[in-house]
C-alpha cells in the first residue's frame, strides 16, 4: 500500500488519512503507515472503517479512496472514487489471501488488477490489470514483491486520467470467477507423504508466513527451507540427520531440509 501512497505523492496527490488494521510487525507491517501519518500530521485509523470515516475524509477533500492489501470492508465512498489494488488476475483469484492458491495450483491467476469497489468483494469493474507468468522457483515473497513493484506505476498513470478510466471498467465475467477462501492449516501442511516438488511447493507458497510440519510429536511452523533430489531407502518423515535447529527429513524424491522454524504452542 505504501508504495502507492508515495508514488501518488510524488506526483503531486496529497494524501488527508491513512487506514490500516491491527498488525503483528512480524508477519504483516503497518509501523510505516503511522510513521507516515505522523510526519504528514494527517489521521491513521486502524477500526474497521464507518460510514462517518468516509465522510471525514470526504469533508477534507478526499476525492479518491484506493484500498491495497486492506482487510475491512469499505463504506460506500460516492461520490468520491473507491479502487481496490487485487494480488490476482482477476475474475480469478478472488479471496482475502490469494497467492498461495496461485503459486500452488492456479498459476493462470497470477497478476494484479485495479478495480473499482463493490458490494461483493473483488467483484467491481476492472479498471486495468496486469498478468503475469509465474518463474519455476516463484514464492509468496517474489510474487509479492512483484506486484508491490508495478502496481505504484500502474496506479499513478491510471490517476493522469482517472475519469477515462473509470467510464472505460469493464464488468468481470462471473462465469470465469475463481473464489479461493482463507488458506486453511490443512492447506499449510507439509505431509510427509507427498512427493518432494509438492512439499516444496507449499513450503515456497507459504514463505515467511510458515507452512506447518509435524516433528517429534511437536507442530513447527516452517519459515525458510531448501530441498536436495537424491535416491534413498529411508521411510517418508524419517529424520536423516538433525544439526541444532535444522532438520532433514527423506520424502519421496529426496530430502526436504528444514532451516528456520519455530515450535508452535500445543
Amino acid at each position: 500500500m505504501l508504495g502507492i501512497v508515495h508514488r501518488l505523492m510524488k506526483d503531486g496527490h496529497e494524501p488527508v488519512g491513512l487506514f490500516t488494521f491491527p498488525c503483528d510487525n512480524i508477519f504483516n507491517f503497518n509501523r510505516e503507515t503511522d510513521a507516515l501519518g505522523k510526519k504528514l500530521d494527517i489521521p491513521v485509523h486502524f477500526e474497521k472503517p464507518r460510514g462517518a470515516d468516509i465522510d471525514a475524509m470526504k469533508d477534507k477533500g478526499a476525492e479518491i479512496f484506493i484500498a491495497a492489501g486492506y482487510l475491512y470492508k469499505i463504506p460506500d465512498t460516492a461520490p468520491a472514487y473507491g479502487v481496490n489494488v487485487h494480488p490476482a488476475f482477476l475474475p480469478k483469484g478472488r479471496g482475502l489471501m490469494p497467492i498461495p492458491f496461485i503459486l500452488l495450483d492456479h498459476p493462470e491467476a497470477a497478476g494484479f488488477t485495479i478495480h473499482k469497489l463493490a458490494d461483493e468483494l473483488d467483484a467491481g469493474d476492472i479498471i486495468a490489470q496486469e498478468k503475469f507468468e509465474l518463474s519455476n522457483n516463484e514464492t509468496v515473497e517474489s510474487l509479492s514483491g512483484r506486484i508491490a513493484a508495478r502496481a505504484p506505476e500502474l496506479m499513478a498513470e491510471i490517476m493522469k486520467d482517472l475519469p477515462k478510466y473509470w467510464n472505460n471498467a469493464k464488468k468481470q465475467n462471473e462465469s470465469e470467477a475463481l473464489n479461493f477462501p482463507p488458506p486453511s492449516d490443512q492447506m499449510r501442511l507439509l505431509n510427509w507423504n507427498l512427493p518432494l516438488e509438492r512439499l516444496e511447493k507449499i513450503a515456497r507458497a507459504f514463505g515467511h508466513y510458515g507452512s506447518l510440519a509435524m516433528i517429534e510429536g511437536n507442530i513447527y511452523a516452517v519459515h525458510a527451507h531448501e530441498i536436495k533430489k537424491e535416491k534413498h531407502n529411508l521411510p517418508p518423515g524419517k529424520i536423516a540427520a538433525k544439526n541444532g535447529q535444522e532438520f532433514s527429513i527423506a520424502v519421496n524424491g529426496g530430502f526436504f531440509i528444514i532451516k528456520k522454524s519455530e515450535i508452535l504452542p500445543g
